[in-house]
């Protein structure tokens, strides 16, 4: 259900958010577009049924109820070798906790196609550094 901001005077939320980021992350460039993008391509990977408990293992590690390894073993699990590397990076840079992102780059070893921001550590992929301004 969408829920009206203009009551509140709040502006709506960005493409690809139900509710507003939270501080200091900036929506990537085509955000809306690249989080359909990655969840058809994880559709594809892990079929219906694994998808829907992959989904939820996303929402744990999102809720703090399981850690960033426990997460990627999960993953490991499940996204054959060919695709993990392109799948996580993108969900990495999509992921709208900065907090939650410099763990999963951590524990990925830090991949040479995606890096923190000097200013706000937001983790984005090479490409998009240009298009991203913090304050």
């Amino acid at each position: 259900a969408v829920v009206s901001t203009q009551s509140t005077g709040e502006a709506p939320p960005p493409p690809g958010f139900r509710a507003a980021p939270p501080p200091g992350f900036q929506p990537v460039p085509d955000m809306n577009n690249r989080n359909n993008a990655l969840k058809e391509a994880l559709q594809r990977e892990l079929g219906a049924s694994v998808f829907v408990m992959y989904h939820e293992a996303v929402l744990a590690f999102s809720r703090n109820q399981i850690d960033s390894k426990h997460f990627l073993q999960i993953s490991k699990k499940y996204i054959s070798p060919m695709s993990y590397s392109s799948l996580m990076t993108e969900l990495v840079t999509l992921l709208p906790n900065i907090q939650k992102q410099h763990e999963l780059y951590r524990d990925l070893g830090r991949p040479g196609d995606i890096l923190p921001c000097c200013n706000c550590n937001q983790i984005m992929r090479t490409r998009d550094v240009k298009s991203h301004t913090c304050s």
